[in-house]
Protein backbone atom coordinates (compact mmCIF):
# COMPACT_ATOMS: atom_id res chain seq x y z
CA UNK A 1 0.00 0.00 0.00
CA UNK A 2 1.10 3.80 -0.73
CA UNK A 3 1.09 5.27 2.49
CA UNK A 4 0.02 9.01 2.73
CA UNK A 5 2.54 11.56 4.45
CA UNK A 6 2.26 14.07 7.08
CA UNK A 7 1.76 17.24 5.79
CA UNK A 8 2.08 20.55 8.68
CA UNK A 9 0.68 23.16 5.19
CA UNK A 10 -1.75 21.11 3.07
CA UNK A 11 -1.05 20.64 -0.89
CA UNK A 12 -0.70 23.91 -2.50
CA UNK A 13 -2.85 24.87 -5.56
CA UNK A 14 -3.14 28.02 -7.57
CA UNK A 15 -4.75 30.91 -6.19
CA UNK A 16 -8.62 32.02 -6.94
CA UNK A 17 -9.83 34.69 -8.72
CA UNK A 18 -10.58 37.61 -6.76
CA UNK A 19 -13.80 37.02 -7.39
CA UNK A 20 -13.85 34.07 -5.53
CA UNK A 21 -11.64 34.87 -2.35
CA UNK A 22 -15.14 35.67 -0.54
CA UNK A 23 -15.63 31.85 0.10
CA UNK A 24 -17.34 29.72 2.42
CA UNK A 25 -15.40 26.53 4.16
CA UNK A 26 -17.91 23.49 5.40
CA UNK A 27 -15.92 21.36 7.83
CA UNK A 28 -17.32 18.13 8.80
CA UNK A 29 -16.99 17.38 12.28
CA UNK A 30 -16.96 13.89 13.80
CA UNK A 31 -18.46 14.75 16.73
CA UNK A 32 -22.07 16.26 18.33
CA UNK A 33 -21.83 16.54 21.28
CA UNK A 34 -20.08 19.84 22.16
CA UNK A 35 -20.97 21.36 25.56
CA UNK A 36 -18.62 24.51 25.62
CA UNK A 37 -16.28 26.89 23.59
CA UNK A 38 -14.77 28.36 26.23
CA UNK A 39 -11.14 27.53 25.95
CA UNK A 40 -10.30 28.45 29.55
CA UNK A 41 -12.58 24.99 30.35
CA UNK A 42 -12.55 22.42 27.92
CA UNK A 43 -10.49 19.60 27.01
CA UNK A 44 -12.23 18.30 23.75
CA UNK A 45 -10.47 17.81 21.02
CA UNK A 46 -13.75 18.14 18.94
CA UNK A 47 -14.33 21.78 20.58
CA UNK A 48 -10.93 23.14 20.66
CA UNK A 49 -11.26 22.80 16.65
CA UNK A 50 -13.14 25.59 16.66
CA UNK A 51 -11.59 27.47 19.31
CA UNK A 52 -8.18 28.01 17.39
CA UNK A 53 -10.04 29.21 14.78
CA UNK A 54 -11.62 32.37 16.89
CA UNK A 55 -9.08 32.50 19.40
CA UNK A 56 -5.35 33.56 19.29
CA UNK A 57 -3.12 32.92 21.98
CA UNK A 58 0.13 34.65 23.76
CA UNK A 59 2.83 33.17 21.63
CA UNK A 60 1.92 31.59 18.83
CA UNK A 61 3.15 28.05 17.33
CA UNK A 62 3.02 26.39 13.90
CA UNK A 63 2.29 22.76 13.67
CA UNK A 64 5.94 21.59 14.11
CA UNK A 65 5.48 23.18 17.65
CA UNK A 66 8.06 26.40 16.90
CA UNK A 67 7.29 29.62 18.86
CA UNK A 68 6.51 32.96 17.57
CA UNK A 69 5.32 36.41 18.86
CA UNK A 70 1.14 36.05 18.96
CA UNK A 71 -0.46 38.58 20.81
CA UNK A 72 2.71 39.00 22.45
CA UNK A 73 5.74 40.32 20.57
CA UNK A 74 8.38 39.16 22.98
CA UNK A 75 8.63 37.25 25.88
CA UNK A 76 11.57 36.59 28.86
CA UNK A 77 12.05 33.98 30.69
CA UNK A 78 13.21 34.34 34.33
CA UNK A 79 16.27 32.32 35.06
CA UNK A 80 15.06 30.59 37.95
CA UNK A 81 11.85 29.80 36.26
CA UNK A 82 9.16 31.61 38.30
CA UNK A 83 8.30 33.86 36.15
CA UNK A 84 7.91 35.14 32.37
CA UNK A 85 7.98 38.90 30.97
CA UNK A 86 5.47 39.21 27.86
CA UNK A 87 5.19 42.55 25.91
CA UNK A 88 1.92 43.05 24.14
CA UNK A 89 0.77 43.59 20.71
CA UNK A 90 -0.91 47.05 20.45
CA UNK A 91 -4.06 47.59 18.25
CA UNK A 92 -5.75 44.41 18.80
CA UNK A 93 -9.36 44.28 19.70
CA UNK A 94 -11.73 41.53 20.52
CA UNK A 95 -14.78 40.36 18.90
CA UNK A 96 -16.98 42.57 20.77
CA UNK A 97 -14.80 46.12 20.07
CA UNK A 98 -12.89 45.24 23.93
CA UNK A 99 -9.27 46.43 23.78
CA UNK A 100 -6.56 43.38 23.99
CA UNK A 101 -4.07 44.65 26.63
CA UNK A 102 -2.59 43.44 29.99
CA UNK A 103 -6.00 43.77 32.01
CA UNK A 104 -7.27 41.14 29.49
CA UNK A 105 -4.23 38.78 29.97
CA UNK A 106 -4.80 38.56 33.40
CA UNK A 107 -8.41 38.55 33.55
CA UNK A 108 -8.16 35.55 31.62
CA UNK A 109 -4.89 33.58 33.52
CA UNK A 110 -6.81 34.41 36.94
CA UNK A 111 -9.98 33.26 35.99
CA UNK A 112 -8.62 29.77 35.09
CA UNK A 113 -7.53 29.06 38.14
CA UNK A 114 -10.51 29.97 39.87
CA UNK A 115 -12.68 26.66 41.11
CA UNK A 116 -16.04 28.02 39.81
CA UNK A 117 -15.15 28.06 36.65
CA UNK A 118 -14.67 23.84 36.37
CA UNK A 119 -11.62 24.15 34.14
CA UNK A 120 -10.44 20.60 32.76
CA UNK A 121 -7.64 21.44 30.55
CA UNK A 122 -6.38 24.68 31.04
CA UNK A 123 -5.88 24.52 34.85
CA UNK A 124 -3.12 22.01 33.71
CA UNK A 125 -1.57 23.39 30.92
CA UNK A 126 -1.38 26.83 32.74
CA UNK A 127 0.66 24.92 35.66
CA UNK A 128 1.68 26.56 38.96
CA UNK A 129 0.53 29.53 38.44
CA UNK A 130 0.60 32.34 40.91
CA UNK A 131 -0.62 35.34 39.28
CA UNK A 132 -0.32 38.37 36.83
CA UNK A 133 1.31 41.27 37.24
CA UNK A 134 -0.11 44.15 35.50
CA UNK A 135 2.96 45.78 34.56
CA UNK A 136 2.19 48.42 32.34
CA UNK A 137 -0.60 48.61 29.63
CA UNK A 138 0.51 46.15 26.98
CA UNK A 139 3.28 44.36 29.33
CA UNK A 140 2.85 41.57 32.32
CA UNK A 141 4.87 39.75 34.33
CA UNK A 142 3.19 36.05 34.98
CA UNK A 143 4.50 34.26 38.26
CA UNK A 144 4.47 30.77 39.58
CA UNK A 145 4.50 28.58 42.71
CA UNK A 146 7.72 26.89 41.52
CA UNK A 147 9.96 27.04 38.70
CA UNK A 148 8.52 26.22 35.23
CA UNK A 149 10.01 25.46 32.39
CA UNK A 150 6.78 25.29 30.38
CA UNK A 151 6.21 28.80 30.94
CA UNK A 152 6.26 29.93 27.31
CA UNK A 153 5.08 26.43 25.33
CA UNK A 154 1.77 26.59 27.61
CA UNK A 155 1.15 30.11 26.81
CA UNK A 156 1.27 28.82 22.77
CA UNK A 157 -1.53 25.86 23.28
CA UNK A 158 -5.39 26.56 22.23
CA UNK A 159 -6.44 26.24 26.26
CA UNK A 160 -4.72 29.93 27.25
CA UNK A 161 -6.52 31.48 24.54
CA UNK A 162 -6.96 35.33 25.21
CA UNK A 163 -11.14 36.13 26.00
CA UNK A 164 -12.59 39.12 26.22
CA UNK A 165 -13.37 40.32 30.20
CA UNK A 166 -16.14 42.26 28.88
CA UNK A 167 -17.72 39.49 27.28
CA UNK A 168 -17.40 37.16 30.09
CA UNK A 169 -18.39 39.50 32.55
CA UNK A 170 -21.74 40.20 30.68
CA UNK A 171 -22.87 36.55 29.81
CA UNK A 172 -21.01 34.34 32.19
CA UNK A 173 -19.35 31.69 32.17
CA UNK A 174 -22.12 29.70 31.26
CA UNK A 175 -23.21 32.22 28.64
CA UNK A 176 -19.56 32.82 27.36
CA UNK A 177 -19.09 28.95 26.47
CA UNK A 178 -22.00 29.19 23.94
CA UNK A 179 -21.25 32.67 22.45
CA UNK A 180 -17.19 32.89 22.69
CA UNK A 181 -15.56 36.03 22.08
CA UNK A 182 -11.56 36.00 21.20
CA UNK A 183 -9.18 37.78 19.19
CA UNK A 184 -9.03 35.55 15.90
CA UNK A 185 -9.31 35.34 12.32
CA UNK A 186 -12.96 34.23 12.43
CA UNK A 187 -16.04 35.24 15.18
CA UNK A 188 -18.55 33.37 16.57
CA UNK A 189 -21.98 33.51 14.54
CA UNK A 190 -24.60 30.70 15.74
CA UNK A 191 -24.56 27.15 17.11
CA UNK A 192 -27.46 25.07 16.25
CA UNK A 193 -26.25 22.31 18.95
CA UNK A 194 -25.80 18.88 17.71
CA UNK A 195 -26.27 20.16 14.05
CA UNK A 196 -23.66 22.70 13.01
CA UNK A 197 -21.82 26.06 14.07
CA UNK A 198 -21.63 29.21 12.23
CA UNK A 199 -18.11 31.35 12.36
CA UNK A 200 -17.47 34.58 10.34
CA UNK A 201 -14.42 36.45 8.93
CA UNK A 202 -13.63 39.16 11.49
CA UNK A 203 -12.49 42.01 9.21
CA UNK A 204 -10.46 43.92 11.38
CA UNK A 205 -8.19 40.96 11.97
CA UNK A 206 -4.56 42.27 11.48
CA UNK A 207 -2.34 40.19 13.49
CA UNK A 208 -2.14 36.91 11.95
CA UNK A 209 1.53 35.40 13.44
CA UNK A 210 4.32 35.61 11.03
CA UNK A 211 4.33 31.94 10.10
CA UNK A 212 0.95 32.54 8.13
CA UNK A 213 1.31 33.26 4.19
CA UNK A 214 -0.67 36.33 4.78
CA UNK A 215 -1.98 39.23 7.00
CA UNK A 216 -5.19 41.07 7.66
CA UNK A 217 -8.81 39.31 7.33
CA UNK A 218 -9.04 36.01 5.58
CA UNK A 219 -10.03 35.38 2.43
CA UNK A 220 -12.62 33.05 3.54
CA UNK A 221 -15.85 34.62 4.42
CA UNK A 222 -17.61 32.29 6.48
CA UNK A 223 -16.93 28.27 8.02
CA UNK A 224 -19.60 26.27 8.95
CA UNK A 225 -18.83 23.60 11.30
CA UNK A 226 -21.42 20.05 10.39
CA UNK A 227 -21.36 17.81 13.11
CA UNK A 228 -21.54 14.30 12.02
CA UNK A 229 -20.38 11.53 13.77
CA UNK A 230 -21.38 9.07 11.35
CA UNK A 231 -17.82 8.54 9.36
CA UNK A 232 -20.01 6.84 6.19
CA UNK A 233 -22.11 9.87 6.35
CA UNK A 234 -19.80 12.31 6.51
CA UNK A 235 -17.30 10.77 3.62
CA UNK A 236 -20.80 10.85 1.50
CA UNK A 237 -21.53 14.62 2.08
CA UNK A 238 -17.66 15.04 1.06
CA UNK A 239 -18.41 13.14 -2.29
CA UNK A 240 -21.30 15.01 -2.83
CA UNK A 241 -20.03 18.42 -1.90
CA UNK A 242 -21.77 19.20 0.77
CA UNK A 243 -18.72 19.56 3.17
CA UNK A 244 -15.07 20.81 1.92
CA UNK A 245 -13.06 19.58 4.40
CA UNK A 246 -13.81 15.83 6.69
CA UNK A 247 -12.23 15.41 10.06
CA UNK A 248 -11.01 11.41 10.84
CA UNK A 249 -11.77 10.10 7.90
CA UNK A 250 -11.75 6.25 7.33
CA UNK A 251 -8.48 4.52 6.34
CA UNK A 252 -10.33 2.96 3.29
CA UNK A 253 -11.66 6.25 2.25
CA UNK A 254 -8.42 7.81 2.53
CA UNK A 255 -6.78 5.53 -0.14
CA UNK A 256 -9.80 6.21 -2.56
CA UNK A 257 -9.41 9.98 -2.20
CA UNK A 258 -5.92 9.70 -2.48
CA UNK A 259 -6.15 8.00 -5.43
CA UNK A 260 -8.76 10.50 -6.79
CA UNK A 261 -7.59 13.88 -8.67
CA UNK A 262 -10.58 16.02 -7.08
CA UNK A 263 -9.73 15.15 -3.56
CA UNK A 264 -6.63 15.95 -1.18
CA UNK A 265 -5.38 13.81 1.50
CA UNK A 266 -3.24 14.94 4.54
CA UNK A 267 -2.33 12.81 7.88
CA UNK A 268 -1.95 14.89 11.34
CA UNK A 269 0.30 12.98 13.92
CA UNK A 270 -0.71 14.69 16.60
CA UNK A 271 2.32 15.26 19.61
CA UNK A 272 1.37 14.58 23.34
CA UNK A 273 0.16 11.50 24.84
CA UNK A 274 -0.30 9.19 22.29
CA UNK A 275 -3.36 6.82 22.10
CA UNK A 276 -3.14 4.42 25.02
CA UNK A 277 -4.49 2.24 28.22
CA UNK A 278 -3.88 3.51 31.63
CA UNK A 279 -4.05 0.51 34.18
CA UNK A 280 -5.67 1.24 37.91
CA UNK A 281 -2.78 0.22 40.21
CA UNK A 282 -5.07 1.08 43.18
CA UNK A 283 -7.29 -2.03 43.20
CA UNK A 284 -7.85 -5.20 41.27
CA UNK A 285 -5.51 -7.31 39.18
CA UNK A 286 -3.48 -4.16 38.47
CA UNK A 287 -1.85 -4.17 41.95
CA UNK A 288 0.80 -6.80 40.78
CA UNK A 289 3.42 -5.64 38.66
CA UNK A 290 4.04 -8.94 37.24
CA UNK A 291 0.23 -8.79 36.33
CA UNK A 292 0.13 -5.26 34.10
CA UNK A 293 3.65 -6.44 32.98
CA UNK A 294 2.33 -9.79 31.70
CA UNK A 295 -1.22 -7.07 30.17
CA UNK A 296 1.26 -5.20 28.04
CA UNK A 297 3.43 -8.29 26.87
CA UNK A 298 1.04 -10.24 25.90
CA UNK A 299 -0.29 -7.45 22.86
CA UNK A 300 1.17 -7.67 19.57
CA UNK A 301 0.65 -4.22 19.20
CA UNK A 302 2.27 -3.83 15.31
CA UNK A 303 0.37 -6.54 14.33
CA UNK A 304 -3.07 -4.55 16.04
CA UNK A 305 -2.36 -1.67 14.74
CA UNK A 306 -1.58 -2.80 11.57
CA UNK A 307 -4.87 -4.73 11.19
CA UNK A 308 -6.65 -1.94 12.55
CA UNK A 309 -5.39 0.78 10.17
CA UNK A 310 -3.95 -1.06 7.53
CA UNK A 311 -0.57 0.21 7.93
CA UNK A 312 -1.48 4.19 7.75
CA UNK A 313 -1.24 4.11 11.44
CA UNK A 314 2.16 3.21 13.29
CA UNK A 315 2.61 1.66 16.93
CA UNK A 316 4.36 3.69 19.85
CA UNK A 317 6.24 3.01 22.36
CA UNK A 318 6.05 5.03 25.36
CA UNK A 319 4.05 7.72 26.96
CA UNK A 320 4.93 10.42 24.76
CA UNK A 321 4.09 10.57 20.72
CA UNK A 322 7.78 10.78 18.92
CA UNK A 323 7.36 14.11 17.31
CA UNK A 324 6.62 15.37 21.08
CA UNK A 325 9.50 17.23 22.30
CA UNK A 326 11.36 16.07 24.84
CA UNK A 327 10.68 12.66 22.97
CA UNK A 328 12.81 9.74 24.86
CA UNK A 329 14.00 7.09 22.65
CA UNK A 330 14.95 4.64 24.91
CA UNK A 331 11.11 3.63 25.50
CA UNK A 332 11.23 1.68 21.89
CA UNK A 333 13.38 -0.94 23.77
CA UNK A 334 10.56 -1.71 26.46
CA UNK A 335 7.76 -4.01 26.17
CA UNK A 336 8.16 -6.42 22.60
CA UNK A 337 5.07 -8.86 22.06
CA UNK A 338 6.21 -11.85 24.09
CA UNK A 339 2.91 -14.55 25.09
CA UNK A 340 5.68 -16.39 26.69
CA UNK A 341 7.22 -13.93 28.96
CA UNK A 342 3.98 -12.99 29.81
CA UNK A 343 2.37 -16.47 30.79
CA UNK A 344 5.87 -17.21 32.69
CA UNK A 345 4.92 -13.69 34.77
CA UNK A 346 1.40 -15.08 35.45
CA UNK A 347 2.37 -17.92 36.62
CA UNK A 348 4.87 -16.47 39.27
CA UNK A 349 2.36 -13.96 40.34
CA UNK A 350 0.23 -17.06 40.86
CA UNK A 351 -2.43 -17.35 38.70
CA UNK A 352 -2.76 -21.11 37.13
CA UNK A 353 -5.34 -21.68 34.26
CA UNK A 354 -9.17 -22.77 35.11
CA UNK A 355 -11.22 -25.15 33.21
CA UNK A 356 -12.80 -22.53 30.86
CA UNK A 357 -9.30 -20.94 30.23
CA UNK A 358 -9.51 -17.86 32.35
CA UNK A 359 -7.00 -17.91 35.22
CA UNK A 360 -7.70 -17.92 38.91
CA UNK A 361 -6.14 -17.25 42.33
CA UNK A 362 -7.34 -17.83 45.18
CA UNK A 363 -10.49 -18.35 43.96
CA UNK A 364 -10.82 -15.12 42.39
CA UNK A 365 -10.48 -14.75 38.17
CA UNK A 366 -8.04 -12.99 35.93
CA UNK A 367 -10.91 -10.17 35.22
CA UNK A 368 -10.88 -6.74 34.68
CA UNK A 369 -13.34 -4.07 32.70
CA UNK A 370 -12.54 -2.05 29.96
CA UNK A 371 -15.08 0.82 29.37
CA UNK A 372 -14.39 2.90 26.32
CA UNK A 373 -16.34 5.42 25.17
CA UNK A 374 -17.47 5.17 21.68
CA UNK A 375 -15.02 7.66 19.61
CA UNK A 376 -12.11 5.89 21.46
CA UNK A 377 -11.78 2.98 19.47
CA UNK A 378 -14.12 0.13 20.82
CA UNK A 379 -12.56 -2.11 17.95
CA UNK A 380 -8.94 -1.50 19.72
CA UNK A 381 -10.60 -2.79 22.94
CA UNK A 382 -12.06 -5.74 21.04
CA UNK A 383 -8.81 -6.74 19.63
CA UNK A 384 -7.20 -6.21 22.94
CA UNK A 385 -9.55 -8.84 24.77
CA UNK A 386 -8.77 -11.02 22.32
CA UNK A 387 -4.98 -11.33 22.58
CA UNK A 388 -5.10 -11.16 26.10
CA UNK A 389 -7.56 -14.34 26.08
CA UNK A 390 -5.29 -16.91 25.36
CA UNK A 391 -3.27 -15.75 28.33
CA UNK A 392 -6.16 -16.32 30.78
CA UNK A 393 -7.35 -13.32 31.02
CA UNK A 394 -11.25 -11.92 31.13
CA UNK A 395 -11.52 -8.67 29.78
CA UNK A 396 -15.20 -7.62 29.79
CA UNK A 397 -15.51 -5.24 27.02
CA UNK A 398 -18.11 -2.33 27.61
CA UNK A 399 -18.85 0.47 25.51
CA UNK A 400 -20.00 3.92 27.23
CA UNK A 401 -20.92 7.08 27.44
CA UNK A 402 -18.31 10.16 28.70
CA UNK A 403 -20.62 10.71 31.45
CA UNK A 404 -20.28 7.26 32.18
CA UNK A 405 -16.90 7.18 32.46
CA UNK A 406 -16.36 10.37 34.56
CA UNK A 407 -18.70 8.39 36.92
CA UNK A 408 -16.74 5.28 37.06
CA UNK A 409 -13.23 7.10 37.20
CA UNK A 410 -14.85 9.33 40.30
CA UNK A 411 -15.73 6.28 41.93
CA UNK A 412 -12.87 4.55 41.29
CA UNK A 413 -14.51 1.88 39.31
CA UNK A 414 -12.04 1.84 36.63
CA UNK A 415 -10.00 -1.04 35.66
CA UNK A 416 -8.59 -0.38 32.30
CA UNK A 417 -9.36 3.14 30.19
CA UNK A 418 -8.09 4.30 27.21
CA UNK A 419 -6.62 8.21 27.38
CA UNK A 420 -5.09 10.19 24.91
CA UNK A 421 -4.10 13.46 25.51
CA UNK A 422 -3.22 16.34 22.60
CA UNK A 423 -0.04 18.80 23.87
CA UNK A 424 2.98 20.42 22.45
CA UNK A 425 5.22 19.84 25.48
CA UNK A 426 6.26 16.69 27.96
CA UNK A 427 4.69 18.39 30.97
CA UNK A 428 1.30 17.02 29.83
CA UNK A 429 2.83 13.98 31.81
CA UNK A 430 2.21 15.88 34.78
CA UNK A 431 -1.94 15.32 33.92
CA UNK A 432 -1.73 11.36 33.88
CA UNK A 433 0.98 10.66 36.11
CA UNK A 434 1.59 12.94 39.27
CA UNK A 435 0.12 11.78 42.13
CA UNK A 436 -1.47 15.17 42.81
CA UNK A 437 -4.16 14.87 39.85
CA UNK A 438 -5.24 11.19 40.93
CA UNK A 439 -9.15 11.51 40.63
CA UNK A 440 -11.88 11.00 43.42
CA UNK A 441 -15.38 12.45 44.20
CA UNK A 442 -14.99 16.45 43.16
CA UNK A 443 -11.75 16.51 41.50
CA UNK A 444 -11.83 15.03 37.79
CA UNK A 445 -8.40 14.32 36.98
CA UNK A 446 -6.75 12.05 34.69
CA UNK A 447 -4.39 10.02 36.63
CA UNK A 448 -6.44 7.40 36.14
CA UNK A 449 -3.66 4.77 36.94
CA UNK A 450 -4.04 6.00 40.37
CA UNK A 451 0.09 5.75 40.33
CA UNK A 452 1.33 7.47 43.86
CA UNK A 453 5.46 7.29 43.47
CA UNK A 454 7.10 10.02 45.25
CA UNK A 455 9.94 9.72 43.26
CA UNK A 456 8.05 10.24 40.01
CA UNK A 457 6.55 13.25 41.51
CA UNK A 458 9.93 14.51 42.34
CA UNK A 459 11.08 13.59 38.59
CA UNK A 460 8.38 15.31 37.34
CA UNK A 461 8.79 18.51 39.40
CA UNK A 462 12.23 18.79 38.54
CA UNK A 463 11.57 18.23 34.75
CA UNK A 464 8.83 20.31 34.58
CA UNK A 465 10.71 23.68 36.51
CA UNK A 466 14.06 22.96 34.28
CA UNK A 467 14.51 26.45 32.07
CA UNK A 468 17.69 24.93 30.35
CA UNK A 469 16.15 22.83 26.75
CA UNK A 470 18.68 20.35 27.15
CA UNK A 471 18.45 19.65 30.81
CA UNK A 472 15.05 19.57 30.39
CA UNK A 473 15.62 16.52 27.74
CA UNK A 474 17.65 14.68 30.26
CA UNK A 475 15.08 14.73 33.55
CA UNK A 476 11.95 14.00 31.06
CA UNK A 477 13.79 10.89 29.37
CA UNK A 478 14.44 9.80 33.25
CA UNK A 479 10.36 10.69 33.87
CA UNK A 480 9.98 8.64 30.99
CA UNK A 481 11.67 5.65 32.19
CA UNK A 482 10.20 5.40 35.19
CA UNK A 483 6.48 5.60 33.85
CA UNK A 484 7.61 2.45 31.73
CA UNK A 485 9.43 0.58 34.24
CA UNK A 486 6.45 0.74 36.71
CA UNK A 487 4.18 -0.60 33.93
CA UNK A 488 0.75 1.55 34.73
CA UNK A 489 0.82 2.70 30.84
CA UNK A 490 0.28 0.57 27.88
CA UNK A 491 1.30 2.83 24.54
CA UNK A 492 -0.62 1.46 21.56
CA UNK A 493 -0.64 3.82 18.53
CA UNK A 494 -0.17 7.29 17.05
CA UNK A 495 -2.89 9.95 17.81
CA UNK A 496 -3.80 10.81 14.08
CA UNK A 497 -6.17 13.27 12.56
CA UNK A 498 -6.71 11.56 8.99
CA UNK A 499 -8.21 14.79 6.53
CA UNK A 500 -9.44 14.47 3.26
CA UNK A 501 -11.01 17.68 1.31
CA UNK A 502 -11.93 18.38 -2.00
CA UNK A 503 -9.21 19.40 -4.10
CA UNK A 504 -10.33 23.26 -5.63
CA UNK A 505 -9.24 24.76 -1.53
CA UNK A 506 -5.70 25.12 -0.61
CA UNK A 507 -4.44 26.75 2.62
CA UNK A 508 -4.94 24.37 5.43
CA UNK A 509 -2.95 24.38 7.96
CA UNK A 510 -2.69 22.07 11.14
CA UNK A 511 -2.57 24.09 14.09
CA UNK A 512 -0.19 23.70 17.05
CA UNK A 513 -0.05 19.58 18.12
CA UNK A 514 -1.22 18.47 14.57
CA UNK A 515 -4.63 17.86 15.13
CA UNK A 516 -7.13 20.83 14.94
CA UNK A 517 -7.12 22.51 11.25
CA UNK A 518 -7.14 26.16 10.67
CA UNK A 519 -8.64 28.19 7.67
CA UNK A 520 -7.08 31.30 8.16
CA UNK A 521 -5.13 30.78 5.07
CA UNK A 522 -7.35 28.87 2.47
CA UNK A 523 -8.32 30.52 -0.73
Amino acid sequence: MRRLLLATVFVAAAALPAAAQNLAITWGEDDNSARTFDPRVTQSRHETQVIYNIFDQLIASDADSKLHPGLATSWQVAPDGLSITLKLREGVTFHDGTPFNAEAVAFTLDSIIDPKLGSQGAVDVLGPYKATEIVGPYEVKITYKRPWGAAAPSLSQGEISMVSPTAVKKLGDAGFAAAPVGTGPFKFASWDRGQKLLTERFEAYNWAPEFMKHQGPSKVARVTYRFIPDASTRVAALERGEIDISDLTPVLDMQRFQADPKFRTVIGESTGLPTGLLLNTDHGIFTDIKVRLAFILGIDRPRLVDDLFFGLVKPVYGPLAKATPGYWPGVEKYYPFDPKKAAALLDEAGWKPGPDGVRVKDGQRLAASFDVPQVMEPEMGVAVQADLKKLGFDIKLEVITFAKREELVMSNQNSVQVLRWISGDPSCLEVMFSSRNIPHPGYGKFNYSHINDPALDQALDAAAGAADPAKRDTLYADVQKRIMDAAVWVPMHDQVNTIAYRAEHSGYGFARTRWNVKFYDVE
